[in-house]
């Protein structure tokens, strides 16, 4: 039997957990789909122009695709920032801390901004308890942890669109995993230093 297609219903991507790395093009269309709501968001938000969409959104294509394995760091977010940095004469930082600005205000502040340092919690803590999470969250660039317990889950992203994606997930594999309810699952966007910090942390080994 086929997994069911699941869709977050505020970005309103598609997924089909548990295994969405399970083969390179649904990894990449995931992060495709994720590129593609952050560029209208952020063309609406004023950020960029229309001429602008097709070449960013060709160069993150290439950027994926042209190794034949996903590159390190895939957040379009994070990939964005480099490009414009250099545009703007910029710190990639700052250019990252303008987009999510654009971005939670299109989005309606659905997702937080965590400004206290690390999450607390252990890195493996949500892993050990939903091992297919690990995948999902590496391919999405969105680490998370149990916090307290089973059902509180925070999620860190560099980019809200991800982070809502991933929480959507997180909730969906906890819940059909038949281990409990629906957890209460809160996403954050962390600053490039603390989001590359945690990266490491969750998903070098």
């Amino acid at each position: 039997m086929f997994a069911p297609k699941v869709t977050d219903t505020i970005t309103g991507i598609s997924f089909l957990p548990p295994e969405p790395s399970s083969g390179l093009m649904a990894a990449i269309n995931v992060l495709e789909s994720i590129a593609a709501c952050s560029v209208n968001h952020l063309q609406q938000g004023g950020y960029m122009a229309d001429t602008e969409i097709h070449g960013l959104l060709q160069s993150y294509h290439v950027h994926l695709t042209s190794g034949g394995s996903l590159p390190a760091c895939r957040d379009f977010l994070a990939f964005t920032a480099l490009h414009q940095a250099r545009k703007h004469a910029v710190t990639p930082e700052g250019e990252v801390s303008r987009m999510q600005r654009v971005l939670r205000q299109r989005l309606h502040d659905e997702v937080h901004y965590w400004s206290v340092g690390m999450m607390p919690g252990r890195p493996n803590s949500l892993y050990e308890s939903c091992p297919s999470l690990r995948v999902a969250c590496s391919l999405l660039g969105c680490p998370a942890v149990l916090s307290g317990d089973d059902s509180i889950v925070h999620v860190a992203s560099l980019n809200p669109v991800s982070a809502l994606v991933a929480s959507a997930w997180i909730r969906h594999e906890i819940t059909h995993a038949g281990k409990q309810d629906p957890p209460f699952v809160f996403p954050f966007i962390v600053d490039l230093a603390t989001w590359e910090s945690l990266q490491q942390r969750h998903f070098s080994a």
